[in-house]
């Protein structure tokens, strides 16, 4: 019969030096990852103005704000095109509006659109950028109501087979545009926080909004 103790069996003995040895490794396979096998990763934080419009002698509501990207992956990456879906929360109904082109519309001076698409977006690690858009809806004669909506931003990022959403913003509206009727003037509905909300409020602050009254119209 064969009897066996624990005594007679030599047991590896780690040394302190070891376990450092160990530790470093780990430590370096990580870092390894995170600078270079990590691929691009993108992140925006919500925006804290809006502007709705409607084109002149149209029903076309046309949707403008800032996007914040920030790359924080380690490898180079491209984003292709953004959307927004505009949901309805009474209704749950929603519409998509594509960013169409690249420009800032405060302001209510019309002086058309032209066909240009946006430019891809290409950030190497740890950059970022700050571009405005005006969105137009997949189709023109979208109607919208006051009450509650929700915007969620996305985004076509190259590479990836479907799009990602960045976040969600509420907005309460509290009045509804109605088409301008001369030829070179837009109405618009105007948003403006300083500070971050969960919800915006959308309102008509009159046709002297401008750049020198954003102060006054966030702290309303």
């Amino acid at each position: 019969m064969l009897h066996l103790s624990l005594s007679n069996i030599a047991l590896p003995s780690i040394e302190a030096r070891d376990f450092i040895a160990g530790t470093s490794l780990l430590i370096s396979l990580f870092t390894a990852y995170w600078n270079i096998m990590r691929g691009a990763k993108f992140v925006s934080p919500p925006f804290r103005w809006i502007v709705f419009g409607r084109l002149p002698e149209s029903h076309t509501l046309i949707i403008n704000f800032p996007i914040a990207i920030t790359n924080i992956g380690s490898r180079t990456g491209v984003i292709d095109a953004f959307y927004i879906e505009f949901t309805n929360l009474s209704t749950l109904k929603n519409e998509r509006f594509y960013a169409w082109q690249e420009s800032i519309l405060i302001g209510q001076n019309f002086k058309g659109f032209g066909m240009e698409m946006p430019t891809p977006i290409a950030l190497k690690s740890g950059e970022s950028i700050v571009i405005y858009y005006v969105f137009f809806p997949d189709s023109l004669d979208f109607m919208y109501t006051c009450g509650l909506h929700k915007i969620s931003l996305h985004a076509y990022i190259n590479g990836c087979k479907k799009p990602i959403k960045f976040y969600e913003q509420k907005l309460d509206i509290d009045s509804v545009l109605e088409p301008s009727l001369l030829s070179d003037t837009i109405s618009l509905l105007y948003s403006y926080k300083l500070i971050p909300t969960n919800i915006l409020r959308v309102s008509n602050y009159g046709t002297e909004a401008s750049a020198t009254s954003i102060i006054q119209i966030a702290k309303k």
